[in-house]
């Protein structure tokens, strides 16, 4: 394993193939870049402003800022993240600084200033978001926060995850809401369609939308822009679950229109665990109650809480080197660029899923559609259990992806970052080739 300041080796990557490990199996060779190798460095990334169609040496650059161990290819980024080296250091140099001097252990005044970079990154008013540690409690802290009454009505689709629903599902047994679930075909016809079918469900008894921005068992790029001015139409409000897209895509929430946004800080964005963000449309904060006890200041007798978004972070104590180190992430990808990541993501899950429809025996079960899909590539192998073309992958190249599965909804997710390689993306259709062309050495 290489110390926290080695680079990947790019000639141990280059030289890693699955072909001993399939007995056989061929693997094309992938040709060297002389100018990536000379670039490729543990020095600081540091461009003067982000790259106008940056080149591959330009990736590799990138790549080399990560501590991923030489041999393995990483793509379950939809689950964690990897930091790079910058964040990790602003942890340790963090965490250092509050053991040594620990009396102002709380860095209030760094904690509230770094939110005009987050406004500045996600397209909003730094007094419309809150940390939060995960999206989950984003998503809870919207839910929990409404003045629901008996038989209100959230509608949501079967896709949505645990960490969407899960608040609705406890308020339904204990406060009597009702959740109207419309089923979204895995690969729609259009956004027209995702529209429609939220928009019939609609009643005069519905209150709240609640969509994931993309689904974790499809990956299904939802229209929320289109959903968000429809359900202000009829008077909806409008909560996304936003654990993917801060970090994959170039995201403005005031131009999605949406009332709340849970974002995740420890996938895409790279910033660690237990980070997170939530917005909170400064339209509906004055009908959303802080899920807990928040701060605030006593006038005449009366407590008065914050009035912005900062009332809904309250939890006790978080973990300040991690929450301070969202803005170093932030940093890290500004210098690469929004647009140039979600080109970059875009780029490396067009050629996986161009490859998996290439394969007999595979079904790719994400869009092609650019406008419905993104870095999240959902796929099955006929006659082969989930778990078993996920563990065959692992054992004949090295790479991780993950299972997922929900309903009549089941198989592989590969999530495809800035930091993996368009190499690694032909390794991984390799890999499942052989497991297709295999099926029975597998089940």
């Amino acid at each position: 394993m290489r110390g926290p300041s080695s680079p990947v080796s790019r000639r141990r990557f280059l030289g890693t193939t699955i072909s001993a490990a399939a007995g056989g199996l061929a693997a094309t060779a992938i040709p060297r870049n002389a100018e990536a190798e000379q670039r490729l460095s543990p020095a600081p990334f540091d461009p003067a402003t982000p790259p106008v169609d940056p080149d591959e040496a330009f990736w590799w650059e990138v790549r080399s800022q990560f501590n991923i161990k030489d041999g393995l290819t990483f793509m379950n980024n939809g689950t964690f993240g990897p930091p790079p080296r910058v964040v990790l250091d602003d942890h340790i140099r963090i965490q250092r600084e509050l053991s040594e001097d620990p009396r102002n252990n709380y860095r209030s005044d760094e904690l509230h200033e770094n939110k005009a970079v987050f406004a500045e990154f996600f397209g909003a008013h730094a007094e419309d978001i809150a940390y939060m540690r995960s999206t989950t409690e984003g998503m809870n802290n919207f839910a929990n926060g409404i003045d629901f009454r008996e038989g209100d009505v959230v509608l949501m689709c079967t896709h949505e995850h645990p960490g969407g629903y899960g608040a609705y599902r406890s308020l339904e047994q204990h406060r009597g809401i009702e959740i109207h679930e419309i089923e979204i075909p895995i690969l729609p016809e259009s956004i027209d369609q995702v529209v429609d079918l939220y928009e019939k469900a609609i009643t005069p008894r519905t209150r709240v939308i609640v969509v994931s921005h993309i689904t974790f068992i499809s990956g299904l790029l939802t229209p929320v822009k289109e959903l968000s001015e429809m359900a202000h139409r009829h008077g909806l409000m409008i909560s996304v679950d936003g654990a993917h897209p801060p970090g994959m895509m170039d995201l403005d929430f005031h131009d999605l229109g949406c009332d709340h946004y849970a974002a995740a800080g420890q996938k895409w964005l790279l910033a660690g665990t237990g980070t997170g963000l939530a917005y909170f449309s400064h339209d509906v904060q004055d009908r959303i109650h802080p899920l807990m006890g928040a701060d605030g200041h006593e006038e005449d007798g009366v407590w008065v809480m914050h009035e912005d978004a900062e009332r809904y972070e309250h939890c006790g104590q978080r973990n300040i080197p991690y929450t301070l180190g969202m803005k170093t992430a932030v940093e890290f990808q500004n210098k690469i660029g929004k647009a140039n990541i979600e080109a970059r993501v875009r780029q490396l899950s067009t050629q996986l899923k161009e490859g998996l429809q290439e394969i007999p025996g595979v079904r790719l079960q994400t869009p092609m559609d650019p406008k419905m899909s993104c870095g999240l590539t959902h796929f099955s192998i006929d006659g082969v259990p989930m778990d078993n073309v996920k563990q065959g992958i692992m054992d004949l190249g090295r790479i991780h992806i993950r299972t997922s599965s929900r309903g009549d909804v089941s198989g592989c997710r590969a999530s495809t970052h800035f930091y993996n390689m368009p190499e690694e993306v032909d390794e991984l259709l390799r890999c499942i080739r052989h497991i297709a062309e295999h099926p029975t050495d597998y089940v």
